[in-house]
């Protein structure tokens, strides 16, 4: 399969079959996401998945970003689908992704992320940002929790796109390769990250602008009560994790410990999208 996905297959599905799905690059997200067949880790079952791929800079931790994300957005009894790595061959890919994605590689695979929303048929990813979908969004019972938890992950690319629509006021997350702000932190001391705001982190500041103040004072309760309350731990795959995206041994538990330092500090950063907020409506209603 290629020296570069042989460390900890057990946590690594394999794309059969992809299709070309959707296509966005930007100076955020170069990448390409495909639909197609995709065999489980560890299994020998196929489930229709989403499999994105990366650009071969930062592609280990890119990938481990989005199982990781995935992960503790669970433990925060957030809806995310089933992420997982995922090896793919460069001949499935189209042609403009093979010629940038593994243009270098020496390998016939390269690794990229699989996603699985088992409770549907389909989940529907959509570039318009209407005032009817932002409506429906605000209707969800856990947006203003992703507020706070895209708080507590330095995600600053939670734009509607990143919220897959399953019904009615219902969304699954997705699209977390830009935690701890998009920094190439595998190698930084973590403790220079800890105090950040996340500036872009839309929900909070569309929340915090809003004028309904039922949803507000929600968000900065979840920022003292839930988040607060839920230690963070380390996943069991997270030593094969690491060894498949080239992540030093430990790299998850300094994460990890990271975060759960952050949590203490998540009332004071809601606060802060608050004043924004505040300062926003003020200049509004002049």
């Amino acid at each position: 399969m290629g020296h570069s996905v042989q460390p900890g297959l057990a946590v690594c599905g394999f794309a059969e079959q992809l299709s070309p799905w959707f296509h966005a690059p930007s100076d955020k997200n170069p990448n390409d996401v495909y639909v197609g067949s995709v065999i489980l880790p560890g299994e020998e079952l196929r489930a229709h998945a989403y499999v994105k791929v990366f650009p071969a800079e930062d592609r280990g931790q890119l990938v481990y970003n989005e199982v990781m994300g995935h992960y503790l957005a669970m433990q925060c009894g957030l809806p995310s689908p089933v992420t997982f790595p995922c090896a793919c061959q460069t001949s499935l890919l189209r042609g403009a992704s093979a010629a940038t994605i593994a243009a270098e590689s020496s390998s016939a695979f390269v690794l990229g992320v699989a996603s699985i929303d088992g409770s549907y048929k389909e989940m529907k990813q959509k570039s318009s940002a209407t005032a009817a979908k932002w409506a429906d969004i605000m209707n969800w019972p856990h947006v203003a929790r992703v507020a706070v938890f895209d708080e507590l992950m330095g995600n600053d690319d939670r734009h509607l796109e990143n919220l897959i629509r399953r019904g009615l006021h219902d969304y699954a997350l997705i699209d977390n390769e830009r935690i701890l702000f998009g920094e190439r932190w595998f190698d930084l001391d973590l403790i220079t990250l800890q105090t950040r705001r996340c500036d872009a982190n839309i929900l909070a500041d569309t929340i915090a602008e809003g004028t309904d103040e039922m949803m507000r004072q929600r968000m900065v309760h979840y920022a003292q009560h839930f988040v607060m309350a839920t230690l963070l731990s380390v996943p069991e795959m997270s030593e094969s994790l690491e060894q498949l995206c080239g992540a030093r041994a430990g790299t998850t538990d300094r994460l990890v410990e990271m975060l759960n330092c952050r949590r203490h500090i998540l009332p004071s950063l809601m606060q802060w999208h608050m004043q924004k907020g505040d300062l926003f409506q003020a200049r509004t209603n002049r």
